[in-house]
């Protein structure tokens, strides 16, 4: 008969063996799990490199310089002649043109230096909005999904075959939301001034991140998680006002020296008669100097052009006309403001331009990456018919996980996401399909992020309930 001691002693040894039995298992679950992720990790490696192997391709396929008609020939002409003094240079955002002139200057205006120059922009792209995803999940897998993902997103594939403002602003827009990202964590004044100069060049390419940068800024001014001094507050403010200053004044100047008004980020005033006119065509001319100099334009939108709903749909804009003004430069802006208030929409009359600018935004072809004959462009077409699905569930996944998204940068990027879909189609423009590119931009990695929600409120709830007594 064993003794108490034996007994004792033969529990004891089984529970020796019974603790290596499992830290084998443990161990054994842990090197399965590494190895998996090893794979995982290296199966979306050679997908980035192989998508970046294909950027390239495609912008030395159809060199950029192919296409120097309308817009991107426009942008060409302002980036190649910066001293004249041609209203449309000031009319649009200056950022672009300017840092082409620049790259030209040192790199000169050749079709193999262009191509460099925007096969450089294509595969820089992906990888600033990988950094923003892995910022903001501190989850690397799931940052080079994401990465992959934008890696292989034909509207951001084939635009770069073509001199738009697009090619810098995607690049930039991505930078900024992860400086602020990094800015809000780490709570750094110097990290502060770096986002808002980030924001300023946005800016300055595309005012649409005009709005997104102001959120940004005051969601950063103090970080999350700390008590900070006023003086550290108002400190971070004024290198914002001094990085915005350093970039607004000379171009201010810049566009009082072309145009005769102060608006350092374009005119958008052009836009808004263009829009509340209700007409298709836009013809304007501009004089200086007691007619010392004229200038005659014509616009219309692509997208009035088209049949964004093709080939569902033959529908195409109601938009007939042609809105005409004249403008003399050496009044400032009061000829712009008369010929708005002679354009000036009805109520009811922009409920009709607002809901065929929500059409052609979520369903229109981006121009001008939209050739059939080219394999990205085409791939870009079919595409489109995504993002309206996308937004709907990414914007109702937004409500119903708001807690779990916080008030963090998170649920920042969510609130901008929602936003600029929904409120894009009200600003005063007539929206284009290659509007979209920078929102969906903002989908996806809004989308990574209820990802990661889901995955954590899974864990949750698989989690043990400690018990007490």
């Amino acid at each position: 008969m064993a003794t108490l001691s034996q007994i004792e002693l033969l529990s004891s040894s089984q529970a020796a063996e019974l603790s290596q039995v499992e830290r084998r298992r443990y161990e054994a679950a842990i090197s399965k799990s590494e190895s998996r992720n090893l794979a995982l990790w290296g199966i979306l490696m050679s997908s980035v490199f192989v998508a970046s192997v294909f950027r390239i391709a495609a912008v030395f396929q159809y060199n950029p310089l192919e296409v120097l008609i309308t817009d991107p020939g426009r942008w060409w002409e302002a980036a190649t002649h910066l001293s004249n003094i041609q209203p449309i240079h000031a009319i649009d955002a200056p950022g672009y043109p300017l840092w082409l002139a620049l790259f030209i200057q040192i790199a000169g205006s050749s079709a193999t230096a262009i191509a460099l120059h925007n096969s450089a922009l294509s595969i820089i792209t992906p990888w600033m909005w990988h950094r923003l995803v892995r910022e903001l999940t501190d989850d690397r897998d799931l940052a080079l999904a994401g990465w992959a993902i934008f890696s292989w997103l034909p509207s951001w594939i084939s635009i770069y075959s073509y001199t738009m403002s697009e090619t810098l602003f995607l690049p930039l827009f991505g930078a900024a939301l992860w400086c602020s990202v990094r800015t809000y964590k780490s709570g750094s004044s110097r990290s502060y001034l770096g986002s808002a100069l980030l924001w300023a060049a946005a800016s300055a390419t595309r005012v649409f991140a005009l709005p997104v940068s102001l959120a940004c800024l005051l969601w950063t001014i103090r970080p999350h998680g700390k008590r900070v001094a006023e003086t550290r507050v108002g400190s971070k403010l004024a290198y914002a006002v001094f990085a915005f200053a350093i970039v607004a004044v000379p171009l201010s100047i810049r566009a009082h020296h072309i145009l005769k008004v102060w608006d350092p980020f374009g005119f958008p005033r052009m836009n808004q008669i263009y829009m509340e006119s209700g007409r298709k065509s836009l013809r304007f001319n501009i004089s200086r100097d007691s007619g010392a100099y004229v200038w005659g334009y014509e616009f219309g939108s692509p997208s009035l052009y088209q049949e964004p709903l093709s080939p569902v749909s033959h529908w195409i804009s109601s938009r007939d006309g042609i809105t005409s003004f004249s403008i003399n430069e050496d009044n400032g802006r009061s000829d712009w403001d008369q010929a708005l208030q002679r354009y000036r929409a009805s109520f009811r009359q922009k409920l009709r331009i607002w809901s065929e600018n929500y059409v052609m935004f979520m369903f229109a072809p981006s121009w001008p990456d939209n050739n059939p004959g080219r394999f990205w462009d085409h791939a870009a077409i079919w595409l489109r018919w995504c993002w309206l699905p996308l937004a709907i569930w990414v914007i109702g996944m937004n409500i119903r996980l708001r807690k779990q998204l916080g008030t963090g940068m998170t649920g920042l990027v969510a609130l901008v996401t929602t936003a600029a879909w929904t409120l894009t189609p009200l600003l005063p423009a007539v929206m284009e399909g290659r509007y979209r590119k920078p929102i969906e931009g903002l989908l996806i990695v809004n989308l990574l992020l209820l990802v990661q929600c889901s995955k954590s409120r899974r864990m949750t709830r698989r989690a043990p309930v400690a018990r007490h007594g």
